[in-house]
């Protein structure tokens, strides 16, 4: 029996291969008659990454350029992903797919989990980053992350080698 998906859950950084990985959800979300929830996280400092850089550049200064860039962020995010799944999927066709977007802030891997429950998701589409720091291999990517705890299957997109500078930022 094929699995009945109707709710996909897109994740998105907002990269340059965000168009490479959603063509992979809207064509799933075609096959299976599906709809698409965007989900943008912005990640936030936590409290010990703000004294760290408060420490530098003072009390702060560094805390108001964050929250105001982070206010700023989550008006500006759901008008850019409208104008990129324009482009993607025609002008007046996307609406029919995407069904919502939403942009949270916090931890990225914890944001996704939540909506996860929240909106019924039914498959988790994220693109699966290439490069990875000594922190990321430590504590985990986002992706793995994902694969470890998802309560729903993951499709992680990675991009071959070459299409970086093909695809379209958004």
């Amino acid at each position: 029996m094929l699995p009945d998906i109707k709710t996909i859950l897109y994740c998105t950084t907002l990269g340059p291969n965000t168009g490479y990985v959603f063509r992979y959800a809207w064509s799933i979300a075609n096959r299976f008659d599906a709809k698409i929830v965007v989900l943008h996280v912005v990640e936030t400092l936590t409290s010990r990454q703000r004294s760290f850089v408060e420490g530098y550049s003072g009390l702060g200064s560094v805390s108001d350029v964050i929250d105001r860039a982070e206010r700023e962020a989550v008006e500006r995010i759901p008008v850019r992903i409208e104008e990129f799944c324009r482009r993607e999927i025609g002008k007046g066709e996307w609406r029919k797919v995407v069904c919502k977007i939403l942009v949270a802030d916090g931890k990225p891997a914890a944001r996704i989990l939540e909506q996860i429950g929240r909106t019924g998701a039914d498959l988790v589409v994220i693109g699966a980053a290439d490069e990875s720091t000594v922190l990321e291999n430590l504590i985990g990517s986002t992706a793995r992350t994902l694969v470890k705890k998802s309560p729903v299957p993951v499709l992680t997109v990675q991009i071959p080698e070459g299409r970086q500078s093909l695809t379209l930022d958004i």
